[in-house]
């Protein structure tokens, strides 16, 4: 079985983090069903899953022994139909992500099936045509280079979907405490009991990651959540890197202190590596723990997030008892910098 999906990751627009009762609320999609929430180790929100119907085409990479093809090129496709699952998800109150996924399986019937067949299927697309999980995944992981990609299916669009709603709520005010980017995670996984675990994960460009893994039978949306749990440390890496970058470091202290000053309010203390990941999917968190080594790159720089903020605090202060002492010498008395 070919598990896919995308998850877009940003900073909620709003200027401190919600509440329980105000996350429960923003990410109520569906009537009457249920929002889900934890309090440990960070406090997290999962709106219902909803699901949405898609009759499309599966982009193939080229066969293996094909060396002078690439996935961009027009290699076929197969056409796939069912339903694609989505739902929104609240990290500590502040991180707000957009996931959709599905599992595609090979086909039970040679032929087009009525829409009560997949729905009988939920969060399952089934192929008809070929099914082969090596090409599909690859193919899927490479699919916005593709040239053509009218028919293709687009987890993108889906994903942002499931956000639209929650980015509406009036309950936001549209100040986000923290000045920064998106993040996009595309994932395939193959579940074969046969092969030996894996993970890959890639940077493609400034908001774009890639991820592929081969696991052995395993639910659908575990491995989901394993990837949003991915998505969102990966996004306060990328967060905490492009400030630690606009701080002016050695040059003004000021400046330093108060671009570094929110990320120590509002993202240091949302690291919390593998705590939405099920034990089957542990080797994940090992393998990317051991290269590049996730949580090492995260202590680094929170180290020096708060040494700088230490320094520059210590810095203000020397220079403020400067003042004081200069004043003092003239006359003035120290009262005069207190009014």
């Amino acid at each position: 079985m070919l598990i896919v999906g995308e998850i877009h990751t940003a900073l909620l627009p709003h200027s401190r983090p919600l509440t329980p009762e105000e996350a429960r609320a923003a990410l109520s999609l569906a009537v009457g069903e249920t929002v889900v929430q934890w309090a440990r180790p960070v406090p997290h929100t999962a709106s219902p899953t909803l699901l949405h119907g898609v009759d499309c085409r599966l982009p193939l990479a080229p066969k293996p022994d094909n060396e002078h093809a690439d996935d961009r090129s027009a290699n076929g496709s197969v056409r796939a139909v069912g339903t694609v699952c989505s739902r929104a998800v609240l990290t500590g109150g502040h991180l707000l992500q957009g996931s959709a996924w599905t599992a595609v399986a090979p086909p039970r019937r040679p032929r087009r099936m009525p829409w009560s067949y997949y729905l009988a299927r939920p969060g399952t697309l089934e192929t008809i045509g070929n099914f082969e999980a090596e090409r599909l995944a690859r193919a899927f992981l490479a699919a916005e280079t593709r040239r053509d990609r009218s028919e293709l299916l687009d987890t993108a669009a889906i994903a942002r979907h499931s956000i639209h709603d929650v980015l509406a709520r009036p309950v936001l005010d549209q100040r986000p405490p923290v000045k920064t980017g998106s993040t996009r995670l595309r994932w395939a996984a193959i579940a074969d009991p046969a092969r030996g675990r894996a993970v890959a994960f890639r940077l493609v460009g400034n908001d774009r990651r890639r991820m592929s893994m081969v696991t052995g039978v395993v639910d659908p949306e575990s491995v989901a959540a394993a990837a949003e749990d991915l998505a969102v440390h990966d996004w306060l890496l990328t967060a905490v890197a492009a400030r630690i970058a606009l701080a002016k470091i050695g040059e003004d202290p000021r400046h330093t202190l108060r671009t570094l000053r929110p990320v120590v309010d509002h993202l240091l203390h949302l690291w919390s590596a593998g705590a939405r990941t099920s034990r089957d999917l542990e080797f994940m968190w090992d393998s990317l723990e051991r290269r590049p080594g996730l949580s090492r790159q995260w202590a680094t720089m929170t180290e020096r997030v708060r040494s700088q903020i230490d320094y520059g605090a210590a810095d203000l202060a020397a220079k403020m008892l400067d003042m004081m002492e200069q004043g003092q010498r003239r006359g003035g008395g120290p009262d005069q910098f207190l009014r």
